[in-house]
């Protein structure tokens, strides 16, 4: 829809709302608030073709409404029409002429304050009405008007911003846990290079083992060739990815509390994806700027979803609740994950962090889960000379408690000498 027409049926049901003072001698329609936040709000408005619509509009109010419901003749309708006529027609080329677009929204608000009270004094003089008792109280009206207009102004601008924060935080969100992925996916990738190494030097191997047998020989060449070539091609993806990791969160500092608002934000989204009922909660006790906070988040989130899955498998609480809590000293930050859920068995407590062990299965396709994403939390908090360890009862469930060293993370006090290796 063209916005000039909702502007003209806004324009129009509200002409006619109108508001008396001075024993109806002072009338202001519900109109004028409409232009007002009209110019306050689009900083393009055409004025002319502002007054194109109310051209359209008092051909619609005298011919419509004073001649063919009132009953009044079309001279009588013009006459009583005039004043209004006058008025806007005169505040707008004051606009045209002003060029009040080109004032910041304050002073715009204030010269429109200034060009209404000029045009209602001159309205006043066309109907004969103008005297001293009845100005005074048009300026005290035309205060409160402004007033009113205004406030409803900035109430509006503070909703468009929240409306493009939301909207830019649901970008940022999503644009960390993309990167988050790839991080993650470049983990795989090096896990897959080092078995690819492994295999080219066995192929190399049975290439120097049958020296008899030329064939097999050949063979055995051109395989470790070919691993080799793909290895270096793994190589090149895994150095890519590293690099711009490396670049990306170097110099890139947040707070923690953001790394728990996306942690909250995330993990609600997925709860509500999924159809859980999980009470979750996210409690951080610090608001420092944090550097390297893909680390921090893909430790959480992994940690996070690890809890979900196993008491959406076989919890049997009543209330099933995953809490993730964070405090510091002059040394760590302390991360905690705790969840209600059925808990490990012992003798499974020294095997998780295996890359590869999983206890977790499909039960549509039977299929096992990677066993990779707590070993890869465990790479990464080793990596960070930090600790990770995991206490688990049936009854209490289940708690990882992360360690990381705050010289390597804090983005707002740490030196050069502390980077991620």
């Amino acid at each position: 829809m063209n916005k000039y027409f909702s502007y003209f049926i806004l324009l129009l049901l509200t002409k006619n709302l109108r508001y008396y003072f001075f024993e109806r001698e002072l009338e202001f329609s519900g109109a004028v608030f409409t232009l007002f936040l009209l110019i306050l709000i689009d900083r393009r408005i055409n004025f002319w073709k502002i007054m194109g619509l109310f051209t359209g509009i008092f051909f619609i109010d005298i011919l419509g409404v004073n001649c063919m419901i009132l009953g009044n003749s079309i001279a009588k309708a013009f006459q009583l029409a005039l004043p209004a006529i006058f008025y806007y027609f005169a505040f707008l080329l004051s606009c045209i002429l002003i060029d009040v677009k080109r004032y910041e929204h304050g002073k715009r608000m204030v010269i429109l304050l200034v060009m209404d009270f000029i045009c209602n004094f001159l309205e006043l003089m066309v109907k004969g009405t103008l005297h001293q008792p009845l100005v005074n109280y048009m300026i005290v009206a035309i205060i409160i008007r402004g007033v009113i207009v205004y406030m409803i102004f900035l109430a509006y601008k503070k909703k468009e911003v929240l409306i493009v924060q939301e909207e830019h935080n649901e970008k940022y969100i999503k644009l960390n846990l993309m990167a988050s992925d790839l991080e993650a996916e470049s983990f795989y990738l090096k896990k897959i290079s080092a078995n690819v190494e492994g295999l080219m030097k066995k192929a190399y191997t049975s290439y120097k083992t049958v020296s008899e047998v030329e064939e097999a020989k050949r063979y055995f060449l051109d395989l470790s060739r070919e691993i080799h070539e793909l290895k270096k091609d793994y190589t090149r993806v895994v150095l890519g990815l590293d690099n711009l990791f490396r670049k990306f969160e170097h110099d890139e500092v947040i707070s923690l509390t953001k790394v728990g608002d996306i942690i909250r934000s995330n993990t609600k989204r997925y709860l509500l994806e999924t159809n859980l009922d999980i009470h979750f909660r996210v409690k951080f006790n610090d608001d420092f700027k944090v550097r390297y906070y893909h680390k921090i988040f893909i430790v959480i989130n992994n940690l996070v979803i690890n809890a979900i899955e196993a008491i959406a498998e076989s919890s049997s609480r009543p209330i099933s609740k995953v809490e993730v809590c964070q405090h510091s000293d002059e040394e760590y930050i302390y991360i905690s994950v705790w969840d209600n859920g059925p808990g490990v068995p012992e003798d499974f407590l020294s095997l998780i962090f295996i890359p590869g062990f999983t206890t977790k299965f499909s039960g549509e396709t039977g299929r096992s889960s990677t066993g990779m994403g707590l070993s890869h939390v465990k790479n990464i908090v080793d990596e960070a000379g930090g600790e990770l360890e995991i206490s688990s009862t049936g009854e209490e469930g289940t708690r990882f408690e992360v360690r990381l060293p705050l010289n390597k993370f804090r983005g707002d006090t740490c030196e050069k000498e502390d980077s991620y290796n």
